[in-house]
């Protein structure tokens, strides 16, 4: 799907010179057009393609109301699913309606979060089938804690201490694979502790919210000790003692790698 580049570049370009309507029919179709979730354009969904429209409803009323109508479309579809649609797919196993149900929800929760509605999603998550609302919990986490139902979030997060444990071994066996002296590798190594230390504030932001100050402490600690990879456990401490660290740094290696 290389048209899907150049419409994308297109509907930049258009934004730019504050063609907004045209614009706004070329992000409608990149959404809908990247919606495959194993095809190679898929990551640009949520990442580029939802920015880009999400900036454009700050200027541009009607793409606002667009984004909050596919927002609504897609939070009605899951609420009249029951937990899942009939496959179209013969061949799919029994979870395939919950799986595909559950990147919707994640698509409705990424737009709420471009529209600062975590409270739309928070009540849409209470909504949703038990078995629905399972596979949905890790992504509905920070908007059940940003309207603070920790409670609530502590019941989907029961034992924190084994998931971090879990997410940390994930971390370590990939890291192992990785060639820590090549700018892939340290982008990549980068990314991980990226994406790590997203989850582990979560778990932390979790136990202080719930009030389970002393645990919240504890994990803190564990967080880097988990790491076996000395380069891994020097970002995450950088991190800690200065936030944004991370982030810093993979805007830096993207940069001199431009050069």
């Amino acid at each position: 799907m290389d048209n899907v580049h150049d419409i994308l570049d297109r509907a930049w370009t258009a934004h730019s010179a504050g063609q907004f309507d045209a614009a706004l029919q070329d992000y409608i179709w990149l959404f809908d057009a990247t919606s495959e979730r194993d095809s190679d354009v898929a990551p640009l969904r949520l990442s580029y393609v939802l920015n880009a429209w999400a900036k454009l409803a700050e200027e541009h009323l009607p793409a606002r109301q667009a984004l909050v109508a596919l927002r609504d479309r897609d939070a009605a579809v899951l609420l009249a699913a029951d937990g899942g649609n009939p496959s179209p797919d013969p061949d799919a196993g029994p979870g395939a309606d919950i799986d595909a149900n559950a990147n919707l929800f994640n698509d409705v929760r990424a737009i709420n979060d471009k529209l600062g509605d975590a409270q739309h999603t928070y009540q849409l998550f209470q909504r949703l089938p038990a078995d629905l609302a399972r596979e949905c919990a890790n992504s509905a986490l920070p908007s059940m804690m940003a309207c603070g139902d920790f409670t609530l979030a502590h019941t989907y997060l029961p034992h924190p201490d084994a998931h971090l444990g879990d997410y940390a071994a994930e971390v370590n066996a990939h890291v192992a694979t990785l060639d820590l002296l090549g700018d892939a590798g340290m982008s990549e190594l980068l990314a991980t502790v990226y994406n790590y230390m997203t989850e582990v504030r979560l778990i932390l932001e979790l136990l202080e919210g719930y009030g389970d100050h002393a645990a919240a402490g504890r994990l803190r600690q564990q967080a880097a000790a988990l790491i076996t990879s000395a380069e891994a456990r020097a970002c995450i401490e950088a991190e800690f003692a200065h936030p944004g660290t991370t982030l810093d740094a993979m805007v830096e290696l993207q940069n001199a790698a431009l050069i």
